[in-house]
């Protein structure tokens, strides 16, 4: 007898049978003589065949395209699969754990079901009632320690955020945490819990985590508003002071420079003019060396002039010949009306 795979009939089959026909008579021949080749019994030989046929056929499973197979070979793992149709062996031989590796899962750490986990001290000594959310997904190529690393994985990680959160706000003042420190106190939990997560070997990786509420406890809310408004009128009257003495600060300054400014200009013009004078008196100088006698009779004109302009004087000179009186009073005015 030639030696086939009953299912192929290219294949080579230890048990004897050229068809899987064949081969099923053969199994039912083999049992009607263990039972003396009673027809019923043979039929019996044949419903256990079936049945042996769907229990090897049962291990056939489905992994979904967000699932991993990890197989367990009597509770060992032997081998992890990826999605589409696989087999492994029926129970109690294998059996297969189906973890959603790509679901995000959240951990909600809430003061509305959990009270003395989201009480707590802060770097300045209050207390703080902190709500925050932990999201979380299997790390790609850690499905085994996941699964074996950890017995409830979840409350692993509950019990160690609550951990992290703890020591990072009890170094952090309150109302840094409550304002603009919140992004950066979840992101120094997110790395602080990533990295218990590595150590531990947990298959862990943490998305993100957020901050929910963060609030004085119910008990000192009002007090603690009190103080609240009080630091903030304490802000606001330092910042019209601040205010104030930028204000004066820049008028004083304005007052400077133009105390500065006025003087330049003044000491300029003073310059000038003591340089317009020194011209003059150079350019004076040189006529008088050329003719003393004139330049000298001209500057006690001029000298003259200056005395007496503002002057209701008359002046009479005796050694004026033609005209004994010169009425310089009336001839200044009309000339100052003809002027206007």
């Amino acid at each position: 007898m030639s030696k086939k795979n009953p299912w192929d009939d290219d294949g080579d089959n230890s048990w004897g049978s050229d068809t899987p026909r064949e081969f099923v008579e053969d199994i039912k021949q083999n049992f009607g003589k263990v039972f003396n080749k009673s027809p019923i019994k043979g039929n019996f030989a044949g419903v256990c065949l079936a049945l042996i046929i769907l229990y090897f056929g049962s291990g056939f499973l489905q992994v979904q395209h967000d699932q991993c197979g990890v197989v367990l070979r009597f509770g060992e793992w032997v081998r992890t699969v990826g999605p589409g149709l696989r087999y492994v062996l029926p129970y109690p031989f294998e059996q297969v754990i189906l973890p959603e590796v790509t679901k995000v899962n959240q951990i909600d750490i809430s003061s509305d079901n959990q009270q003395e986990e989201s009480l707590m001290l802060t770097g300045d000594s209050n207390l703080a009632n902190i709500s925050f959310s932990v999201l979380w997904k299997i790390k790609d190529n850690g499905v085994e320690d996941y699964l074996f690393n950890a017995k409830k994985p979840e409350l692993t990680v509950r019990a160690f955020a609550e951990s992290v959160m703890r020591d990072i706000v009890g170094q952090t003042p309150f109302t840094y945490v409550q304002t603009e420190g919140r992004g950066d106190v979840q992101n120094k939990a997110k790395a602080g819990l990533q990295a218990i997560m590595d150590e531990y070997k947990m298959g862990i990786e943490i998305i993100r985590i957020e901050l929910q509420k963060v609030e004085p406890p119910a008990s000192v809310i009002d007090s603690f508003r009190d103080v609240e408004r009080a630091q903030a009128e304490q802000q606001s009257e330092k910042n019209r002071a601040e205010a104030y003495d930028r204000d004066t600060r820049a008028r004083t300054r304005g007052l400077i420079a133009e105390k500065i400014n006025n003087g330049e200009a003044q000491k300029a013009s003073i310059i000038e003019k003591a340089k317009g004078s020194v011209a003059r008196f150079l350019s004076a100088y040189s006529q008088y060396k050329l003719s003393p006698d004139i330049v000298s009779k001209r500057l006690y004109l001029e000298a003259m002039h200056d005395i007496y302009k503002n002057t209701q004087k008359i002046v009479v000179d005796n050694n004026l010949k033609a005209v004994s009186y010169l009425p310089l009073t009336e001839l200044n005015k009309s000339k100052a009306e003809d002027v206007k």
